[in-house]
C-alpha cells in the first residue's frame, strides 16, 4: 500500500444526524456581516435616542419595540438609497418565533435579512430574546388601521385546563376575533380557552410597509394572523401596497369570526388573482412552507458514487487477491477542540495518509473558529432525532446541507445515529447517501464501553481494549470505521489504530467514495 493512493482517509464531515455550523464571535451572538440594521424612530417605552446610540456601535443588533395601550406606534424609517438591496422578513403573527427560526435556518441567506415580528402576546415576547438582526414589534397587533383593539389570549396552561378546540395543545398567541360565547366567558375564555385579555395597540400595515421601506428594498412578507388578513389585505391591494412585496407567504382562517362573508372572502380572493398576488403557504408549526423543495432542489453531483437514500455500511466483498477495504470516517461533534485535535493528529500520521483537502481544511478552520453543531439543527438526545416528524428530519437536513452550502461545500453523504424508513426517504429527496458505520468507536453496538471493561483502567491500558473493539467489529471483511470526535479517546487512540491499520490488519485503506462505489 503505497502513494498510490490506497492508503486514504476520508475526513466525511459527518452529522451525527447532519451537521450544523454557527460562527460565534464575541458574546456568541450570531453574526454574518459586520453591519447595522435599518434605522428605526420608536415610540412608546423604547427611547428613540438610545437606539440610535446603539445603532452607531454597531454591536448590539437586537432591539424590541414595545407600545404602550392606548398609543398609537408612529413608526417612522429613512429610505436611503444604498450600494446594496435591504433584506427584510416581515413576520406579522410571530407567535413563540417559530417563523423566525424556520426563516433563519432553512431560507436562502436568511441570515442577511433583517427581521420584523409583531405579535399581540406580550407573554411570547421572551421568545425572540435570541435573535439577532430582528425587531419585536410587541405587543403589537397588524390590523388596516392605527388604534386599539382587544386581543384574545390563550390561558396558561394547567393540568386542569382542558382542551382547547377540542386539541390537546397549548396554542401560544392569539386572535382580535371571538365569537359571542368565547368573548362574554371571561373565566375559561370558552372553546379557545382565550380568557387572557388586553388592549393592545394595533398598526395599519399597509402603510407601515410604505413609510418604512423602499420600493427597491426586498422584501418577504409572512401573514398568519388568525383573520385579520382579509381587512389587511383589502386595504394592502387599496394602496397599491404589493408593489413593495417580492413575496407573499401566509394563511387563510375563513373559520374565524371576522363578520366577513362567503361572497366578500370570495372577491378578496377574485381581487388578488386578478392582481397576480400569489400567496405561499407557510406553516412554521409544522416545519415547512410551500416552495421549501423548490428553493433547495438537491445540488448533489450525479456522478456521486452511490444511490440517493439507499444505506452503505460495508465497503463492497473482497477476494484472494483483492484486500477487504476499510474507509475511516471522523464524525465531527459538539467539542471544537476535540474534533481540532483528532484531525490535526490523523493528518501529521507519520505515514503522510492523505485525507481530501477540500475537506479537511475546513474542519480545521471550523474547529477553531466556529461551533460545529451535530443532530441536525436541534440538539435532540442520543435516539430521539429518529422518531420525529419526517417534516423536522427535512427541514433540519435542509438547514445542515445549508450551512455547508455557504462555505461552498456541497455534502452528498449523510451519517444518522439511526436509520428510518423517513430518513431514507427524506434523504433519497436531497439526493444523500446514507451512512453507517460497520465498526465505530465508542460503538453503538454489540460490545459497549462499561466502568468494568474499560473505563476503570488507564490511557494505556484502555488504548488495546478499543482497538481490539474496533478489530473485532470490522472482522475479516472490513467496512466503515466512524470516529466520534466527541469522545476523547478517539484522538488518543488514533495513532496506534493507524499504525494497526496500515501495518497489520490487511486491510486497504480508501475514501468512503471508493468504499461506496465498491459496493
Amino acid at each position: 500500500m503505497g502513494p498510490s493512493g490506497k492508503r486514504a482517509i476520508t475526513a466525511l464531515l459527518s452529522f451525527l444526524s447532519g451537521l450544523l455550523i454557527s460562527q460565534l464571535i464575541g458574546n456568541g451572538s450570531p453574526v454574518l456581516v459586520p453591519r447595522c440594521p435599518v434605522q428605526l424612530r420608536v415610540v412608546g417605552n423604547c427611547s428613540c435616542n438610545d437606539l440610535r446610540s446603539q445603532l452607531g456601535k454597531c454591536q448590539s443588533r437586537k432591539f424590541v419595540t414595545k407600545f404602550e395601550a392606548g398609543h398609537v406606534p408612529m413608526v417612522k424609517t429613512f429610505k436611503k438609497k444604498t450600494k446594496s438591496q435591504r433584506k427584510f422578513f416581515l413576520d406579522c403573527g410571530a407567535n413563540v418565533a417559530s417563523s423566525v427560526q424556520l426563516f433563519r435556518d432553512t431560507y436562502p441567506k436568511g441570515q442577511e435579512y433583517i427581521i420584523h415580528s409583531f405579535e399581540l402576546d406580550e407573554r411570547l415576547a421572551p421568545y425572540f430574546a435570541p435573535y439577532s438582526d430582528h425587531v419585536l414589534h410587541c405587543p403589537t397587533a397588524v390590523s388596516d388601521n392605527d388604534g386599539n383593539m382587544t386581543a384574545f389570549s390563550e390561558s396558561a396552561w394547567a393540568p386542569d385546563k382542558g382542551k382547547n378546540n377540542n386539541i390537546d395543545m397549548q396554542w401560544g398567541g392569539g386572535t382580535l376575533y371571538v365569537d359571542k360565547k368565547e368573548k362574554i366567558d371571561t373565566v375559561s375564555g370558552g372553546r379557545r380557552k382565550l380568557s387572557h385579555r388586553k388592549t393592545v395597540p394595533t398598526v395599519d400595515l399597509s402603510q407601515w410597509i410604505q413609510q418604512n421601506f423602499a420600493t427597491n428594498d426586498h422584501i418577504i412578507l409572512k401573514l398568519d394572523v388568525e383573520g385579520a388578513e382579509y381587512t389587511i389585505l383589502k386595504k394592502m391591494l387599496q394602496d397599491n401596497t404589493f408593489r413593495w412585496i417580492d413575496k407573499f407567504y401566509g394563511e387563510f382562517h375563513p373559520g374565524q369570526p371576522t363578520g366577513w362573508t362567503k361572497e366578500q372572502k370570495r372577491k378578496l380572493m377574485d381581487d388578488l388573482k386578478k392582481n397576480k398576488i400569489n400567496q405561499v403557504s407557510w406553516a412554521a408549526e409544522l416545519q415547512k412552507y410551500g416552495d421549501m423543495d423548490t428553493l433547495h432542489k438537491s445540488q448533489v453531483p450525479a456522478k456521486t458514487p452511490g444511490s440517493p437514500g439507499k444505506v452503505y455500511s460495508s465497503c463492497g466483498p473482497s477476494s484472494p487477491t483483492v484486500p477487504a477495504r476499510v474507509a475511516v470516517v471522523v464524525q465531527v461533534g459538539m467539542n471544537a477542540k476535540m474534533a481540532h485535535r483528532l484531525i490535526e493528529t490523523i493528518q501529521a500520521y507519520t505515514s503522510h495518509i492523505p485525507l481530501r483537502e477540500m475537506f479537511l481544511d475546513m474542519v480545521l478552520h471550523w474547529s477553531v473558529n466556529h461551533t460545529i453543531g451535530v443532530r441536525e439543527g436541534h440538539p435532540y438526545p442520543m435516539g430521539h432525532f429518529d422518531l420525529v416528524h419526517q417534516n423536522w428530519i427535512h427541514s433540519n437536513l435542509i438547514m445542515s446541507v445549508l450551512r455547508l452550502q455557504e462555505l461552498d461545500i456541497q455534502p452528498a453523504y449523510y451519517l444518522p445515529a439511526n436509520v428510518s424508513d423517513q430518513m431514507k426517504d427524506v434523504a433519497k429527496n436531497r439526493g444523500l447517501r446514507i451512512v453507517q458505520p460497520t465498526a465505530a468507536f465508542p460503538p453503538t453496538s454489540g460490545t459497549l464501553l462499561t466502568y468494568n471493561n474499560y473505563y476503570r483502567f488507564r490511557d494505556v491500558e484502555r488504548v488495546p481494549k478499543a482497538l481490539r473493539m474496533i478489530s473485532s467489529a470490522l472482522g475479516k471483511t472490513g467496512g466503515v470505521l466512524v470516529l466520534d470526535s466527541d469522545h476523547p479517546d478517539s484522538y488518543m487512540n488514533s495513532v496506534f489504530l493507524l499504525d494497526y491499520l496500515v501495518e497489520n490488519s490487511g486491510f486497504q485503506l480508501v475514501r468512503i467514495e471508493d468504499c461506496i462505489a465498491g459496493v
